[in-house]
């Protein structure tokens, strides 16, 4: 609003302007035509006050001195004067009045090309994440209108770049706003129509306390704006006391009809799983005869920022790939004591023995192995050289992240590793940071014999997208995840009934769970990718093809359960079905895998053994499969549900 009110000042002050020149003008006419016949006077002083604003005045500047220096009276030297001054602010009042009008043409003339049906989105915030988001935005403005609102003052040439790109700008500040004006601010928006709302603000906190403006459900205030059914809010937090904060908001709605559909997105959980996406933890492993049970993750991050941290928390899912694969991550940091510290306030020392220089997560809580090892090292000098050597010689790295902020550093570490590869025929990915430097990125990725095996990790100017921002193709999984988890019908053998509930609306059955929830489907679609090599070489090693192993299993005549058409249902007992998965070498394996990544996921964002507790985040499944099967037994077929999605999805 402050900025709106410095804007309307801005055109009030020009046209103060304006009429002054042309007083001033209109003065001077008549004290330099003073001896003319009236009616021609009239029209010589019109003449010379438009032609002021013209570019090219009747009376020159020479004129008016040569006429001072004939009258040099009191009051023809102060008009005089002043109307050397008007020569000049006239034209710009002029220009000044061209500029606004072609404004309001280029918008009335976007406002005519699009489609009265078009969908708007609108985002708050206008800073440099922002700017590359529109950068690579390749919506047509015609179908898409999106709405930048922002406090910040923005120059006259970049909103007409941004207009002319069709793109609408709305300077106000929303947060000093009244509530009960918050509608009619945002009015010209058109937010209640809006399909997504995205808030990109730098500060977490500011996001937040935009989200809040919004009517969360039924029971909200009202006079908090209403967004339209099914609309998606994004929310940018990248710090997780907030996210925290944002989610015990959000999920206070949890059960009910929640107005929105809510997001929070960081962006470097954003780069990292585009990174895990196109060079998976795995990727040393494809395409060889080494077990599964073998394919040992031994992951390096130099550099823990929020990027190093985000590679070693998605690792710990997207690692597991056997139920006993170890999965091992060294991390190098110069000042590793602080930003470790603060790392492993997120983990619960119930799941994890943590010590000085090390985190091991507890043979009680998952099977295999999940280590995360801390190393206080400066890149740039010899020890940290030795320690990758030493490794080197008795545990080979099968993934290298380099996080470093520092683009000298991050070049010679790269060089190093790829040396120490390569001299060890080791294929291992090594991918880099470099997101200040687009130059040298651009070498780096070029047909050149420097650096060719290293990968770059995309920056946030790549990552960020208007389209993958609205159309996000992980959460679409996410709430497919879900939808066909919730109904997907397990009905023993005695029971009746062959229906699911597969005709709810799966944004509906979204909107009604809480957002740790939708982040553990959200962390099984990320799997998903990594399954779609896992379960092909699992039902190798098993000596079977994979369709035929699913109609196997959960077939219409399935050995574990029977498909109906719309439901599985058992053969026999919960306890007979146990027994048969256990009998199958494939099921049985799956079902472990499963449950191990879920375990390891479930630590990574706090969990802990216990009485089931949303609020204090205990989950009395957190456990190996063993103890699964003894202590939660009903609970093992729901890790074969994957299974299950696939063979629903092939049929």
């Amino acid at each position: 609003m402050k900025n709106k009110n410095s804007r309307s000042k801005t055109t009030r002050l020009i046209f103060l302007l304006a009429v002054f020149s042309f007083l001033i003008a209109t003065a001077q006419g008549i004290n330099y035509y003073k001896n003319y016949e009236p009616f021609f006077k009239l029209l010589l002083v019109l003449q010379n006050s438009i032609n002021a604003f013209g570019f090219k005045a009747s009376v020159t500047i020479k004129d008016t001195v040569a006429f001072i220096k004939d009258e040099p009276s009191f009051i023809s030297r102060s008009i005089g004067y002043a109307y050397c001054i008007a020569v000049f602010t006239a034209p710009y009042c002029t220009l000044s009045f061209i500029y606004k009008f072609l404004e309001r043409i280029l918008r009335f003339i976007i406002f005519f090309r699009r489609n009265k049906n078009c969908r708007h989105v609108v985002v708050f915030g206008f800073n440099s994440d922002v700017r590359s988001m529109l950068r690579n935005d390749t919506a047509d403005p015609k179908e898409v209108c999106v709405h930048i609102v922002t406090s910040e003052a923005m120059s006259q040439e970049e909103i007409y770049s941004l207009n002319k790109s069709g793109y609408v700008i709305h300077t106000a500040d929303v947060l000093k706003a009244p509530a009960q004006e918050l509608e009619s601010l945002l009015s010209k928006t058109h937010i209640t129509q809006a399909t997504n709302i995205i808030l990109f603000e730098n500060s977490s906190i500011r996001n937040f306390s935009l989200l809040q403006l919004f009517r969360l459900n039924e029971n909200d205030s009202e006079e908090r704006i209403r967004l339209a059914e099914g609309a998606k809010v994004s929310c940018r937090c990248e710090d997780e006391g907030i996210g925290r904060l944002i989610a015990g908001y959000y999920n206070s709605a949890a059960g009910t009809d929640a107005f929105y559909d809510l997001e929070l997105m960081g962006l470097p959980e954003m780069q990292i799983h585009k990174m895990y996406s196109d060079y998976p933890l795995h990727t040393i492993y494809k395409g060889t005869d080494t077990p599964l049970k073998d394919w040992t993750v031994h992951l390096l991050v130099a550099g823990f920022g929020q990027l190093g941290q985000e590679a070693v928390i998605q690792a710990m899912n997207l690692g597991v790939v056997h139920e006993q694969n170890r999965i091992i991550i060294d991390v190098i940091d110069s000042s590793i004591k602080s930003k470790k510290s603060v790392f492993l306030n997120r983990f619960s020392r119930d799941t994890f023995d943590i010590t000085d220089n090390k985190a091991v997560m507890k043979s009680s809580a998952a099977d295999g192995l999940l280590e995360i090892n801390f190393y206080e090292l400066d890149i740039a000098h010899m020890g940290f050289y030795d320690m990758i050597r030493s490794q080197l010689d008795t545990e080979p790295y099968t993934y290298a992240v380099i996080a470093l902020s520092n683009i000298d550093l991050a070049v010679n570490c790269a060089v190093q590793l790829e040396e120490y590869f390569a001299e060890r025929s080791l294929k291992a990915p090594i991918l880099m940071r470099m997101d200040t430097d687009r130059r040298l990125a651009g070498y780096i990725t070029s047909e050149n014999d420097v650096l060719s095996d290293v990968r770059l990790i995309d920056d946030r100017s790549v990552v960020i997208t208007l389209d993958m921002i609205i159309d996000r193709t992980i959460d679409l999984s996410a709430k497919q995840y879900n939808h066909i988890y919730e109904n997907i019908s397990l009905l023993t053998a005695d029971e009746t009934g062959n229906t699911d509930n597969s005709d709810k609306d799966p944004e509906q059955e979204w909107n009604r769970l809480r957002l740790f929830r939708r982040s553990s489907s959200k962390a099984a679609a990320y799997h998903d990718e990594v399954k779609n090599d896992i379960i092909p070489k699992l039902a190798e090693e098993s000596g079977a093809d994979l369709s035929a192993k699913l109609e196997e299993l959960i077939g219409k005549e399935g050995r574990l359960m029977r498909y109906t058409g719309t439901a599985w249902r058992m053969r026999g007992s919960e306890e007979e079905l146990l027994g048969l998965m256990k009998k199958d070498s494939f099921a049985y394996s799956l079902a472990s895998l499963e449950h191990r990544r879920w375990c390891c996921y479930m630590a990574s964002i706090g969990w802990r053994a216990g009485e089931r507790s949303d609020r204090f985040r205990r989950n009395p499944c957190l456990v190996t499969q063993e103890k699964l099967m003894e202590t939660k037994p009903e609970m093992c077929k729901y890790d074969l549900m994957s299974l299950m999605a696939r063979y629903k999805q092939q049929s």
